[in-house]
C-alpha cells in the first residue's frame, strides 16, 4: 500500500465505522501491518493510505495490535511531552503533550469487543491513529498549541 502524504486530502476526512468485520477488514489490516513494517513505523490508520474506515495498527513491543473502531473513554490526569513523527509526514518530528494513560474501546479482528487501558508509548500511538481516523493529523495539534512553544521541527 502506498503511503498518503502530507498535502493529500484525504487525511483531513473522517473514517466511516466498520459494520462488518470480513475477509475484506482483515486484508485491510494485513496490509496497514506490512506498510508499517515497511516503513519502520510503530502506528498506522487506514486513511494513510486512501482508505476512510476506522481501523489502526499500534506496534508497541513485538505485537501489533489491530484496532476497529476505536474511541477514547477516558485519559489520565498525567500528561507528557514527547517528539513524535508521522509517517505520511517524513522527517517531520514535533514535541507533543499527550495523556500518559488513555482507555480505549475497540473490536479485534475477531469482532470481539476490547476495553483497555493503553500506557506510555502504546497511549501517545493509540491517540495519534485515532486523531487520523478523525481527520487530525498531527501537524495541527501542534499548530493548535496555544503557546506554540512545544513545536520543534528536527
Amino acid at each position: 500500500m502506498e503511503l498518503l502524504k502530507e498535502d493529500d486530502i484525504l487525511l483531513r476526512r473522517k473514517s466511516k465505522r466498520v459494520d462488518k468485520i470480513d475477509d475484506t477488514v482483515r486484508n485491510i489490516a494485513a496490509n496497514l501491518m506490512r506498510t508499517m513494517f515497511d516503513n519502520n513505523g510503530i502506528g498506522i490508520a487506514a486513511p494513510q493510505v486512501g482508505i476512510l474506515k476506522q481501523i489502526i495498527v499500534v506496534l508497541v513491543g513485538d505485537n501489533p495490535k489491530v484496532m476497529i473502531n476505536p474511541e477514547v473513554l477516558d485519559i489520565s490526569k498525567e500528561y507528557c511531552v514527547m517528539n513524535e513523527g508521522c509517517l505520511s509526514f517524513p522527517r517531520q518530528f514535533y514535541d507533543i503533550e499527550r495523556p500518559e494513560r488513555v482507555k480505549v474501546k475497540y473490536r479485534g479482528l475477531n469482532g470481539r469487543p476490547v476495553i483497555e487501558w493503553c500506557d506510555g508509548m502504546e497511549a501517545r500511538c493509540v491517540l495519534h491513529e485515532i486523531d487520523h481516523i478523525n481527520g487530525i493529523v498531527f501537524t495541527e495539534i501542534v499548530k493548535n498549541d496555544s503557546e506554540g512553544e512545544s513545536a520543534t521541527l528536527s
